[in-house]
Protein backbone atom coordinates (compact mmCIF):
# COMPACT_ATOMS: atom_id res chain seq x y z
CA UNK A 1 0.00 0.00 0.00
CA UNK A 2 1.18 3.26 -0.80
CA UNK A 3 2.60 5.16 2.25
CA UNK A 4 2.27 8.83 0.75
CA UNK A 5 -1.08 10.28 0.88
CA UNK A 6 -2.12 12.63 -2.21
CA UNK A 7 -5.02 15.24 -2.24
CA UNK A 8 -8.12 14.27 -4.50
CA UNK A 9 -9.43 17.32 -4.49
CA UNK A 10 -9.52 20.36 -2.02
CA UNK A 11 -10.47 20.51 1.43
CA UNK A 12 -14.43 20.99 2.28
CA UNK A 13 -16.78 21.87 4.07
CA UNK A 14 -18.79 18.97 3.32
CA UNK A 15 -17.58 16.14 1.56
CA UNK A 16 -20.49 13.25 0.22
CA UNK A 17 -19.66 9.52 -0.58
CA UNK A 18 -22.06 8.63 -2.69
CA UNK A 19 -23.97 9.86 -5.78
CA UNK A 20 -27.40 8.08 -5.68
CA UNK A 21 -30.54 10.24 -4.57
CA UNK A 22 -29.52 10.17 -0.67
CA UNK A 23 -26.21 11.74 -1.14
CA UNK A 24 -27.04 13.90 -4.06
CA UNK A 25 -30.01 15.63 -2.41
CA UNK A 26 -27.75 16.40 0.08
CA UNK A 27 -25.02 18.09 -2.12
CA UNK A 28 -28.16 20.27 -3.82
CA UNK A 29 -29.04 21.54 -0.53
CA UNK A 30 -25.75 23.03 0.28
CA UNK A 31 -24.78 24.83 -3.07
CA UNK A 32 -23.95 27.05 -3.04
CA UNK A 33 -23.77 28.26 0.50
CA UNK A 34 -21.01 26.05 1.57
CA UNK A 35 -18.37 23.96 -0.25
CA UNK A 36 -19.26 20.73 -1.58
CA UNK A 37 -18.02 17.61 -3.12
CA UNK A 38 -18.85 14.54 -3.72
CA UNK A 39 -16.61 10.77 -4.45
CA UNK A 40 -18.08 7.87 -5.46
CA UNK A 41 -16.74 4.57 -5.91
CA UNK A 42 -18.91 3.90 -9.36
CA UNK A 43 -18.40 7.26 -10.59
CA UNK A 44 -21.95 9.70 -11.05
CA UNK A 45 -24.89 7.84 -10.96
CA UNK A 46 -23.71 4.82 -9.26
CA UNK A 47 -25.01 2.24 -6.76
CA UNK A 48 -28.81 0.89 -6.06
CA UNK A 49 -30.63 4.10 -6.82
CA UNK A 50 -30.65 4.13 -10.75
CA UNK A 51 -31.65 0.37 -10.65
CA UNK A 52 -34.53 0.98 -8.66
CA UNK A 53 -37.78 -0.37 -10.81
CA UNK A 54 -40.17 0.97 -7.92
CA UNK A 55 -41.48 4.21 -7.56
CA UNK A 56 -41.43 6.94 -4.49
CA UNK A 57 -44.39 6.87 -1.85
CA UNK A 58 -46.01 9.83 -1.00
CA UNK A 59 -49.62 10.65 0.01
CA UNK A 60 -50.45 12.52 -3.14
CA UNK A 61 -53.72 10.98 -3.68
CA UNK A 62 -57.07 11.84 -2.94
CA UNK A 63 -58.39 11.21 0.33
CA UNK A 64 -55.07 9.96 1.31
CA UNK A 65 -52.71 11.62 4.01
CA UNK A 66 -49.33 11.43 5.47
CA UNK A 67 -50.71 9.68 8.66
CA UNK A 68 -52.24 7.27 6.36
CA UNK A 69 -48.97 6.50 5.28
CA UNK A 70 -47.24 6.45 8.23
CA UNK A 71 -49.60 4.58 9.82
CA UNK A 72 -48.51 2.17 6.74
CA UNK A 73 -44.94 2.09 7.28
CA UNK A 74 -45.31 1.12 10.83
CA UNK A 75 -47.37 -1.75 10.59
CA UNK A 76 -45.17 -3.36 7.89
CA UNK A 77 -41.83 -2.36 10.21
CA UNK A 78 -43.33 -5.10 12.84
CA UNK A 79 -43.37 -3.08 15.89
CA UNK A 80 -39.96 -1.55 15.21
CA UNK A 81 -40.49 1.69 13.27
CA UNK A 82 -39.80 5.01 14.99
CA UNK A 83 -43.13 6.71 14.57
CA UNK A 84 -41.23 10.15 14.91
CA UNK A 85 -39.28 9.34 11.85
CA UNK A 86 -41.95 7.85 9.81
CA UNK A 87 -43.89 11.09 10.90
CA UNK A 88 -40.92 13.36 9.53
CA UNK A 89 -40.47 11.55 6.58
CA UNK A 90 -43.88 10.97 5.48
CA UNK A 91 -45.30 14.52 6.16
CA UNK A 92 -42.32 16.04 3.87
CA UNK A 93 -43.31 13.26 0.96
CA UNK A 94 -45.21 15.63 -1.09
CA UNK A 95 -42.77 18.52 -1.16
CA UNK A 96 -40.41 16.01 -1.85
CA UNK A 97 -41.93 14.79 -5.16
CA UNK A 98 -42.76 18.48 -5.80
CA UNK A 99 -38.60 19.45 -5.38
CA UNK A 100 -37.82 16.47 -7.90
CA UNK A 101 -40.27 17.48 -10.48
CA UNK A 102 -38.87 21.32 -10.12
CA UNK A 103 -35.32 19.58 -10.61
CA UNK A 104 -36.11 17.98 -13.81
CA UNK A 105 -37.73 14.11 -12.62
CA UNK A 106 -39.86 13.73 -15.65
CA UNK A 107 -43.05 11.35 -13.12
CA UNK A 108 -45.63 9.99 -15.08
CA UNK A 109 -48.85 11.75 -15.14
CA UNK A 110 -51.82 9.55 -14.30
CA UNK A 111 -52.75 6.89 -11.80
CA UNK A 112 -50.88 6.48 -8.92
CA UNK A 113 -49.57 2.54 -8.15
CA UNK A 114 -50.78 0.70 -5.35
CA UNK A 115 -47.67 -1.67 -3.83
CA UNK A 116 -47.09 -4.54 -0.79
CA UNK A 117 -47.96 -3.16 2.31
CA UNK A 118 -49.73 0.21 0.98
CA UNK A 119 -53.41 0.79 1.88
CA UNK A 120 -54.16 3.07 -0.76
CA UNK A 121 -52.25 3.50 -4.39
CA UNK A 122 -49.72 6.40 -3.41
CA UNK A 123 -46.55 5.55 -5.13
CA UNK A 124 -45.55 8.03 -7.94
CA UNK A 125 -43.41 5.79 -10.55
CA UNK A 126 -41.30 7.82 -13.43
CA UNK A 127 -41.07 5.95 -17.11
CA UNK A 128 -42.92 2.78 -15.75
CA UNK A 129 -40.15 1.02 -13.67
CA UNK A 130 -37.84 3.15 -14.63
CA UNK A 131 -38.04 5.69 -11.62
CA UNK A 132 -34.89 5.34 -10.64
CA UNK A 133 -32.77 5.72 -13.32
CA UNK A 134 -35.14 8.97 -14.12
CA UNK A 135 -33.95 10.41 -10.49
CA UNK A 136 -30.66 9.82 -11.12
CA UNK A 137 -30.68 11.55 -14.20
CA UNK A 138 -32.22 14.36 -13.49
CA UNK A 139 -30.25 14.86 -10.01
CA UNK A 140 -26.90 14.23 -11.55
CA UNK A 141 -27.74 17.01 -14.12
CA UNK A 142 -28.90 19.47 -11.75
CA UNK A 143 -25.34 18.69 -10.02
CA UNK A 144 -23.30 19.01 -12.95
CA UNK A 145 -25.09 22.38 -13.37
CA UNK A 146 -24.70 23.88 -10.25
CA UNK A 147 -20.87 23.10 -10.68
CA UNK A 148 -20.48 20.78 -7.86
CA UNK A 149 -17.54 18.95 -8.02
CA UNK A 150 -17.38 15.46 -8.21
CA UNK A 151 -14.59 12.63 -8.47
CA UNK A 152 -14.41 8.70 -9.00
CA UNK A 153 -12.93 6.68 -5.71
CA UNK A 154 -13.27 3.76 -3.00
CA UNK A 155 -13.64 4.94 0.47
CA UNK A 156 -10.82 3.38 2.54
CA UNK A 157 -11.34 4.88 5.89
CA UNK A 158 -12.87 8.14 7.57
CA UNK A 159 -9.89 10.40 8.79
CA UNK A 160 -10.53 10.97 12.73
CA UNK A 161 -9.68 13.17 15.46
CA UNK A 162 -7.54 11.85 18.07
CA UNK A 163 -9.52 9.66 20.13
CA UNK A 164 -12.30 9.29 17.97
CA UNK A 165 -13.70 12.01 19.24
CA UNK A 166 -14.66 13.42 15.41
CA UNK A 167 -14.91 12.25 12.23
CA UNK A 168 -12.47 15.18 9.79
CA UNK A 169 -12.45 13.60 6.63
CA UNK A 170 -11.41 10.46 4.20
CA UNK A 171 -9.09 8.74 2.87
CA UNK A 172 -9.78 7.58 -1.22
CA UNK A 173 -8.53 5.32 -3.46
CA UNK A 174 -8.65 6.75 -6.73
CA UNK A 175 -7.31 3.51 -8.42
CA UNK A 176 -3.85 4.29 -8.38
CA UNK A 177 -3.09 5.78 -5.12
CA UNK A 178 -4.31 6.77 -1.65
CA UNK A 179 -5.72 10.37 -1.27
CA UNK A 180 -7.45 12.46 1.25
CA UNK A 181 -9.84 14.88 1.65
CA UNK A 182 -10.18 17.25 4.79
CA UNK A 183 -13.96 18.03 5.33
CA UNK A 184 -15.85 19.52 8.41
CA UNK A 185 -18.06 17.41 7.91
CA UNK A 186 -18.49 13.68 6.03
CA UNK A 187 -21.96 12.33 4.91
CA UNK A 188 -21.73 8.79 4.17
CA UNK A 189 -24.57 8.05 1.41
CA UNK A 190 -22.63 4.57 0.33
CA UNK A 191 -25.67 2.36 -0.21
CA UNK A 192 -26.13 -0.95 1.59
CA UNK A 193 -24.20 -4.22 2.08
CA UNK A 194 -26.58 -6.69 0.11
CA UNK A 195 -23.18 -7.70 -1.98
CA UNK A 196 -22.98 -10.21 1.47
CA UNK A 197 -25.61 -12.68 -0.50
CA UNK A 198 -25.02 -14.80 -3.18
CA UNK A 199 -28.66 -13.46 -4.27
CA UNK A 200 -28.95 -10.23 -4.41
CA UNK A 201 -30.49 -6.83 -7.21
CA UNK A 202 -27.99 -5.01 -4.64
CA UNK A 203 -24.90 -4.02 -7.39
CA UNK A 204 -21.31 -4.92 -6.86
CA UNK A 205 -20.84 -1.90 -5.10
CA UNK A 206 -22.62 -2.23 -2.07
CA UNK A 207 -19.87 -4.35 0.30
CA UNK A 208 -21.15 -2.05 3.23
CA UNK A 209 -17.88 0.04 3.04
CA UNK A 210 -19.12 2.99 4.36
CA UNK A 211 -20.84 1.15 6.97
CA UNK A 212 -17.72 -0.83 7.75
CA UNK A 213 -15.66 2.44 7.70
CA UNK A 214 -18.11 4.34 10.35
CA UNK A 215 -17.89 1.23 12.68
CA UNK A 216 -14.11 1.72 12.21
CA UNK A 217 -14.66 5.81 13.55
CA UNK A 218 -16.74 4.74 16.40
CA UNK A 219 -19.92 4.93 14.97
CA UNK A 220 -22.45 3.20 16.22
CA UNK A 221 -24.66 0.48 13.87
CA UNK A 222 -28.17 -0.87 14.33
CA UNK A 223 -30.47 -3.12 12.79
CA UNK A 224 -28.16 -5.72 11.09
CA UNK A 225 -29.74 -8.57 11.26
CA UNK A 226 -32.99 -7.15 9.14
CA UNK A 227 -32.05 -7.62 5.24
CA UNK A 228 -35.11 -7.73 3.08
CA UNK A 229 -35.48 -10.08 0.38
CA UNK A 230 -37.83 -9.55 -2.20
CA UNK A 231 -39.76 -11.85 -3.47
CA UNK A 232 -39.27 -11.35 -7.54
CA UNK A 233 -35.37 -11.21 -8.21
CA UNK A 234 -35.79 -12.61 -11.66
CA UNK A 235 -33.66 -15.82 -11.39
CA UNK A 236 -31.67 -15.39 -15.37
CA UNK A 237 -28.25 -16.59 -13.36
CA UNK A 238 -26.93 -13.28 -13.68
CA UNK A 239 -25.29 -11.52 -10.45
CA UNK A 240 -26.80 -8.81 -9.64
CA UNK A 241 -30.45 -9.95 -10.19
CA UNK A 242 -32.48 -7.80 -12.46
CA UNK A 243 -35.89 -7.11 -10.03
CA UNK A 244 -39.39 -7.68 -10.71
CA UNK A 245 -41.32 -4.52 -9.55
CA UNK A 246 -43.69 -5.24 -7.08
CA UNK A 247 -46.32 -2.85 -9.14
CA UNK A 248 -46.29 -5.91 -11.37
CA UNK A 249 -48.33 -7.35 -8.75
CA UNK A 250 -50.21 -4.44 -8.23
CA UNK A 251 -51.77 -4.83 -11.93
CA UNK A 252 -52.63 -8.10 -11.38
CA UNK A 253 -49.38 -10.28 -12.17
CA UNK A 254 -49.64 -13.97 -9.73
CA UNK A 255 -47.21 -15.66 -8.04
CA UNK A 256 -47.01 -19.33 -8.81
CA UNK A 257 -45.08 -22.61 -7.44
CA UNK A 258 -43.16 -24.56 -9.90
CA UNK A 259 -46.28 -26.94 -9.90
CA UNK A 260 -48.37 -24.02 -11.65
CA UNK A 261 -50.28 -23.55 -8.73
CA UNK A 262 -50.83 -20.35 -6.82
CA UNK A 263 -48.54 -19.50 -3.67
CA UNK A 264 -51.59 -17.83 -2.31
CA UNK A 265 -55.17 -18.54 -3.10
CA UNK A 266 -55.86 -15.00 -2.51
CA UNK A 267 -54.95 -12.16 -5.20
CA UNK A 268 -54.56 -9.96 -2.13
CA UNK A 269 -51.92 -11.66 -0.02
CA UNK A 270 -49.30 -11.49 -3.19
CA UNK A 271 -49.55 -8.23 -2.13
CA UNK A 272 -48.23 -8.55 1.55
CA UNK A 273 -45.70 -7.38 2.99
CA UNK A 274 -42.33 -8.55 1.38
CA UNK A 275 -41.40 -10.75 4.46
CA UNK A 276 -44.74 -12.55 4.45
CA UNK A 277 -44.62 -12.95 0.69
CA UNK A 278 -40.69 -14.05 0.29
CA UNK A 279 -41.22 -16.37 2.88
CA UNK A 280 -44.78 -18.40 1.50
CA UNK A 281 -42.58 -18.53 -1.65
CA UNK A 282 -39.68 -19.77 0.34
CA UNK A 283 -41.79 -22.80 1.97
CA UNK A 284 -43.36 -23.56 -1.38
CA UNK A 285 -39.86 -23.89 -2.89
CA UNK A 286 -38.72 -26.28 -0.19
CA UNK A 287 -42.04 -28.20 -0.23
CA UNK A 288 -41.71 -29.15 -4.05
CA UNK A 289 -37.39 -28.76 -3.99
CA UNK A 290 -37.12 -25.99 -6.83
CA UNK A 291 -34.44 -23.47 -6.91
CA UNK A 292 -37.20 -21.08 -7.96
CA UNK A 293 -41.03 -19.64 -8.03
CA UNK A 294 -42.87 -18.42 -11.66
CA UNK A 295 -44.07 -14.57 -11.69
CA UNK A 296 -47.50 -15.10 -14.00
CA UNK A 297 -47.30 -11.54 -16.16
CA UNK A 298 -49.47 -12.70 -18.67
CA UNK A 299 -53.11 -11.29 -16.90
CA UNK A 300 -51.36 -7.63 -17.14
CA UNK A 301 -51.92 -7.97 -20.99
CA UNK A 302 -49.32 -6.88 -23.87
CA UNK A 303 -49.93 -3.12 -24.07
CA UNK A 304 -49.87 -2.57 -20.16
CA UNK A 305 -46.46 -4.63 -20.01
CA UNK A 306 -44.93 -2.67 -22.84
CA UNK A 307 -46.26 0.57 -21.75
CA UNK A 308 -46.06 0.81 -17.75
CA UNK A 309 -43.10 -2.06 -17.44
CA UNK A 310 -40.36 -1.32 -20.47
CA UNK A 311 -37.55 -2.05 -18.61
CA UNK A 312 -39.03 -5.48 -16.77
CA UNK A 313 -40.00 -6.40 -20.39
CA UNK A 314 -36.92 -5.44 -22.16
CA UNK A 315 -35.16 -7.43 -19.69
CA UNK A 316 -37.30 -10.80 -20.10
CA UNK A 317 -36.78 -10.29 -24.08
CA UNK A 318 -33.42 -9.91 -23.71
CA UNK A 319 -33.06 -13.36 -22.23
CA UNK A 320 -35.35 -14.50 -24.83
CA UNK A 321 -38.55 -14.48 -22.55
CA UNK A 322 -41.77 -12.86 -23.28
CA UNK A 323 -43.34 -11.99 -20.35
CA UNK A 324 -47.29 -11.24 -21.87
CA UNK A 325 -46.81 -15.40 -22.94
CA UNK A 326 -44.47 -17.15 -20.08
CA UNK A 327 -44.19 -17.22 -16.84
CA UNK A 328 -40.50 -15.33 -15.26
CA UNK A 329 -39.03 -17.30 -12.92
CA UNK A 330 -38.62 -15.27 -9.76
CA UNK A 331 -37.25 -16.49 -6.22
CA UNK A 332 -36.34 -13.91 -2.87
CA UNK A 333 -33.84 -11.77 -3.57
CA UNK A 334 -31.63 -9.92 -0.95
CA UNK A 335 -33.15 -6.74 -2.12
CA UNK A 336 -32.75 -4.29 1.10
CA UNK A 337 -30.37 -3.77 3.74
CA UNK A 338 -32.41 -2.11 6.86
CA UNK A 339 -29.26 -1.90 9.38
CA UNK A 340 -26.86 1.19 9.17
CA UNK A 341 -25.01 4.02 10.74
CA UNK A 342 -27.35 4.83 13.88
CA UNK A 343 -29.01 8.27 12.66
CA UNK A 344 -31.95 10.60 13.60
CA UNK A 345 -34.46 11.96 11.19
CA UNK A 346 -31.84 14.41 10.22
CA UNK A 347 -28.74 11.90 9.44
CA UNK A 348 -27.02 12.58 12.49
CA UNK A 349 -24.28 9.90 13.72
CA UNK A 350 -23.42 9.07 17.15
CA UNK A 351 -20.17 11.11 15.92
CA UNK A 352 -19.41 14.88 15.53
CA UNK A 353 -18.34 15.07 11.86
CA UNK A 354 -19.98 12.70 10.64
CA UNK A 355 -24.13 12.33 9.06
CA UNK A 356 -25.68 9.02 7.37
CA UNK A 357 -28.29 8.75 4.35
CA UNK A 358 -30.01 6.23 2.48
CA UNK A 359 -29.09 2.89 2.48
CA UNK A 360 -26.16 3.04 4.52
CA UNK A 361 -27.96 4.53 7.60
CA UNK A 362 -30.48 3.30 10.01
CA UNK A 363 -32.49 6.12 11.03
CA UNK A 364 -35.37 3.95 12.54
CA UNK A 365 -37.76 4.55 9.59
CA UNK A 366 -38.11 1.16 8.42
CA UNK A 367 -37.92 -1.02 11.82
CA UNK A 368 -38.15 -4.45 10.72
CA UNK A 369 -39.19 -4.57 7.66
CA UNK A 370 -39.07 -1.34 4.83
CA UNK A 371 -42.44 -0.83 3.41
CA UNK A 372 -42.53 -0.49 -0.47
CA UNK A 373 -41.06 2.70 -2.58
CA UNK A 374 -39.96 4.24 0.76
CA UNK A 375 -36.46 3.98 0.24
CA UNK A 376 -35.87 6.49 -2.45
CA UNK A 377 -38.52 8.87 -0.70
CA UNK A 378 -36.19 8.14 2.69
CA UNK A 379 -33.13 9.28 0.63
CA UNK A 380 -34.42 12.02 -0.82
CA UNK A 381 -36.45 13.83 2.34
CA UNK A 382 -33.54 12.50 4.91
CA UNK A 383 -30.69 14.13 2.29
CA UNK A 384 -32.78 17.33 2.53
CA UNK A 385 -33.18 17.27 5.83
CA UNK A 386 -29.34 16.41 6.49
CA UNK A 387 -28.45 19.68 4.21
CA UNK A 388 -30.96 22.03 6.02
CA UNK A 389 -29.13 20.78 9.18
CA UNK A 390 -25.58 21.76 7.70
CA UNK A 391 -26.71 25.08 5.75
CA UNK A 392 -28.11 26.34 9.59
CA UNK A 393 -24.51 25.21 11.43
CA UNK A 394 -22.14 26.14 9.03
CA UNK A 395 -21.15 22.83 7.88
CA UNK A 396 -20.65 21.25 11.25
CA UNK A 397 -22.75 18.12 11.77
CA UNK A 398 -23.88 18.01 15.69
CA UNK A 399 -24.11 13.78 17.03
CA UNK A 400 -27.19 12.30 18.42
CA UNK A 401 -27.33 10.76 21.67
CA UNK A 402 -25.89 7.52 21.61
CA UNK A 403 -27.00 4.07 22.89
CA UNK A 404 -26.18 2.21 25.84
CA UNK A 405 -23.86 -0.86 24.98
CA UNK A 406 -22.57 -2.84 27.90
CA UNK A 407 -22.70 -6.60 26.20
CA UNK A 408 -19.68 -8.07 24.03
CA UNK A 409 -21.36 -9.94 21.73
CA UNK A 410 -18.29 -10.63 19.08
CA UNK A 411 -14.07 -10.04 19.40
CA UNK A 412 -12.99 -9.41 16.01
CA UNK A 413 -9.51 -10.44 16.88
CA UNK A 414 -10.00 -14.04 15.91
CA UNK A 415 -11.09 -13.24 12.54
CA UNK A 416 -8.48 -14.20 9.47
CA UNK A 417 -5.67 -15.13 11.57
CA UNK A 418 -5.39 -18.40 12.97
CA UNK A 419 -3.34 -21.41 11.27
CA UNK A 420 -4.99 -23.20 8.44
CA UNK A 421 -2.64 -25.83 7.08
CA UNK A 422 -3.98 -25.64 3.44
CA UNK A 423 -7.53 -25.84 4.54
CA UNK A 424 -10.27 -23.56 2.56
CA UNK A 425 -9.63 -19.29 2.80
CA UNK A 426 -12.41 -17.12 3.02
CA UNK A 427 -12.73 -15.29 -0.66
CA UNK A 428 -15.82 -13.09 -1.63
CA UNK A 429 -18.03 -16.22 -3.53
CA UNK A 430 -17.28 -18.54 -0.02
CA UNK A 431 -18.83 -15.64 1.85
CA UNK A 432 -21.85 -14.96 0.03
CA UNK A 433 -22.72 -18.60 -0.77
CA UNK A 434 -22.30 -18.95 3.13
CA UNK A 435 -24.06 -15.73 4.02
CA UNK A 436 -27.11 -17.23 1.71
CA UNK A 437 -27.15 -20.60 3.56
CA UNK A 438 -26.72 -19.20 7.40
CA UNK A 439 -28.52 -16.15 6.82
CA UNK A 440 -30.97 -16.13 4.27
CA UNK A 441 -35.17 -15.86 4.39
CA UNK A 442 -35.24 -17.87 7.23
CA UNK A 443 -32.74 -18.40 10.24
CA UNK A 444 -31.73 -20.91 12.72
CA UNK A 445 -29.46 -20.67 15.68
CA UNK A 446 -27.11 -23.94 14.59
CA UNK A 447 -26.96 -22.78 11.10
CA UNK A 448 -25.74 -19.59 12.32
CA UNK A 449 -23.53 -20.71 14.33
CA UNK A 450 -22.11 -22.47 11.29
CA UNK A 451 -21.79 -18.84 9.54
CA UNK A 452 -20.25 -17.63 12.13
CA UNK A 453 -17.51 -20.45 12.23
CA UNK A 454 -17.18 -19.81 8.22
CA UNK A 455 -16.27 -15.87 8.49
CA UNK A 456 -13.37 -16.71 10.80
CA UNK A 457 -11.89 -18.49 8.52
CA UNK A 458 -8.57 -17.31 7.02
CA UNK A 459 -9.24 -14.35 4.45
CA UNK A 460 -7.76 -14.93 0.83
CA UNK A 461 -5.26 -12.04 0.60
CA UNK A 462 -5.88 -9.53 -2.65
CA UNK A 463 -4.82 -6.34 -3.19
CA UNK A 464 -5.67 -2.78 -2.72
CA UNK A 465 -9.78 -2.07 -3.30
CA UNK A 466 -10.90 -5.90 -3.58
CA UNK A 467 -9.13 -6.58 -0.57
CA UNK A 468 -10.18 -3.91 1.70
CA UNK A 469 -14.13 -4.81 0.55
CA UNK A 470 -13.49 -8.07 1.06
CA UNK A 471 -12.39 -7.30 4.81
CA UNK A 472 -16.09 -4.81 4.69
CA UNK A 473 -18.02 -7.96 3.88
CA UNK A 474 -16.11 -10.40 6.54
CA UNK A 475 -16.37 -7.26 9.40
CA UNK A 476 -19.96 -6.53 8.51
CA UNK A 477 -21.01 -10.85 7.82
CA UNK A 478 -19.85 -11.78 11.28
CA UNK A 479 -21.70 -8.47 12.77
CA UNK A 480 -25.05 -9.45 10.76
CA UNK A 481 -24.54 -13.50 11.65
CA UNK A 482 -24.25 -12.12 16.14
CA UNK A 483 -27.19 -10.17 15.32
CA UNK A 484 -29.45 -12.44 14.30
CA UNK A 485 -28.42 -15.13 16.66
CA UNK A 486 -28.58 -12.68 19.84
CA UNK A 487 -32.59 -11.63 18.30
CA UNK A 488 -33.86 -15.35 19.18
CA UNK A 489 -37.21 -14.21 17.46
CA UNK A 490 -39.26 -14.02 14.71
CA UNK A 491 -39.91 -10.37 13.66
CA UNK A 492 -40.23 -8.65 10.26
CA UNK A 493 -37.44 -9.20 7.93
CA UNK A 494 -35.79 -11.14 10.62
CA UNK A 495 -36.88 -14.92 10.86
CA UNK A 496 -36.07 -17.64 13.00
CA UNK A 497 -37.03 -20.88 12.55
CA UNK A 498 -36.34 -22.45 15.65
CA UNK A 499 -37.98 -19.02 17.21
CA UNK A 500 -41.11 -18.87 14.78
CA UNK A 501 -43.10 -16.11 16.94
CA UNK A 502 -42.08 -12.42 18.18
CA UNK A 503 -41.51 -11.76 21.32
CA UNK A 504 -42.57 -8.50 23.51
CA UNK A 505 -39.19 -8.21 25.02
CA UNK A 506 -37.70 -7.80 21.68
CA UNK A 507 -39.36 -4.67 20.60
CA UNK A 508 -35.99 -3.18 20.30
CA UNK A 509 -33.43 -2.04 18.22
CA UNK A 510 -30.02 -3.66 18.09
CA UNK A 511 -27.02 -1.34 18.06
CA UNK A 512 -23.67 -2.29 18.19
CA UNK A 513 -20.35 -0.45 18.83
CA UNK A 514 -16.71 -1.81 17.36
CA UNK A 515 -14.29 -0.80 20.39
CA UNK A 516 -10.74 0.12 19.69
CA UNK A 517 -9.35 -3.30 21.39
CA UNK A 518 -11.42 -5.07 18.57
CA UNK A 519 -14.91 -6.03 20.96
CA UNK A 520 -18.19 -5.18 19.59
CA UNK A 521 -20.56 -3.89 22.53
CA UNK A 522 -24.05 -4.54 21.58
CA UNK A 523 -26.67 -2.51 23.62
CA UNK A 524 -30.83 -2.54 23.33
CA UNK A 525 -32.50 0.23 21.92
CA UNK A 526 -36.20 1.07 23.14
CA UNK A 527 -38.42 1.81 20.58
CA UNK A 528 -40.82 5.07 20.92
CA UNK A 529 -44.53 3.84 21.37
CA UNK A 530 -46.61 4.54 18.34
CA UNK A 531 -49.06 8.07 18.66
CA UNK A 532 -52.23 5.80 19.00
CA UNK A 533 -54.35 5.70 15.43
CA UNK A 534 -57.89 6.87 15.32
CA UNK A 535 -60.13 3.92 14.54
CA UNK A 536 -61.12 5.64 11.43
CA UNK A 537 -57.67 6.10 10.15
CA UNK A 538 -56.59 2.86 11.00
CA UNK A 539 -59.84 1.75 8.70
CA UNK A 540 -59.36 3.91 5.53
CA UNK A 541 -55.69 2.83 5.97
CA UNK A 542 -57.04 -0.89 6.08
Amino acid sequence: MPAKLNRVMDDVDVLVVGSGVAGLSVALGLVPHLRVAVVAKEGAGGGSTQLAQGGIAAAVGPGDSSAFHAADTMAAAAGLCDPLVAQDVTAEAAEAIALLSRLGVRFDQGALAREGGHGRARVVHAKGDATGAEVSRALLQAVRQAGVPMARGFLVDLLSSPGREATVGAVIWDGSRLREVGARTVVLATGGYGQLWARTTSPEACSGDGLAAALRAGAQVADLEFVQFHPTGMDFGTDPRPLATEALRGAGARLRGADGGFINDDPALDLAPRDVVSRAMARRMGELGAKYCYLDATPVGEAVLATHFPTFTATCQGVGLDPAKQWVPVAPTAHYTIGGVLTDSLGCTTVPGLMAVGEVASSGLHGANRLASNSLLEGAVIGRRAARLLLSTGGTAPPRPPARVNEVVEHLGAGGTRANQGGPRLDRARLRSQMELGAGVSRDGEGLQRLSRQLTLPVVALPFQPGWELANMVLLGRLVAASAARRCESRGAHWRADYPSSHPDWRVRQVLQLETNGEVAVGNLEVPQPVPVAPALARASS
